[in-house]
């Protein structure tokens, strides 16, 4: 059983830059929420996101429930073996997919996630609406 917390140093400031990016456009922090699904990435994101606590940072089952405007969700798991842990749950996942009202942002390692059928379906999807990109085509920040 997988019950290490997990963290992504990578991914977390991707998503600091995500949220970033959202207050520049004009979004007040009270209506941005980052979900993660493990604790220790969490707490990592709590901690790049002092400067704007108004920003709600959680895991999905402490997110259950509520909606903000844009929601960035860090899948965290990346490994050259494929596995995904408690991702594999999917109900957990939608969860996460489905509380933000006009933007989401999903950050996760494609090449781990799409080993589970699921995620490779979104990860189809994202593609054939034009809502997927690489993080090798992110701008230098």
């Amino acid at each position: 059983m997988d019950t290490e917390s997990r963290f992504n140093p990578q991914e977390a400031s991707l998503a600091v830059k995500k949220v970033r990016a959202l207050l520049d456009a004009g979004l007040q922090p009270e209506q941005i929420a980052v979900i993660a699904p493990y604790r220790a990435q969490v707490r990592l994101l709590r901690d790049r996101l002092t400067d704007v606590p108004e920003v709600e940072v959680d895991s999905v089952d402490g997110f259950q429930g509520r909606e903000k405007e844009a929601v960035v969700i860090s899948f965290v798991r990346s490994n050259p073996e494929g596995e995904i842990g408690f991702l594999a749950d999917v109900r957990r996942t939608n969860v996460a997919l489905t509380r933000a009202r006009r933007k989401l942002i999903a950050i996760g390692d494609s090449a781990t996630l799409a080993n589970h059928p699921f995620y490779q379906r979104l990860l189809a999807y994202f593609e054939s609406i034009g809502a997927y990109s690489s993080v090798w085509e992110e701008p230098e920040a």
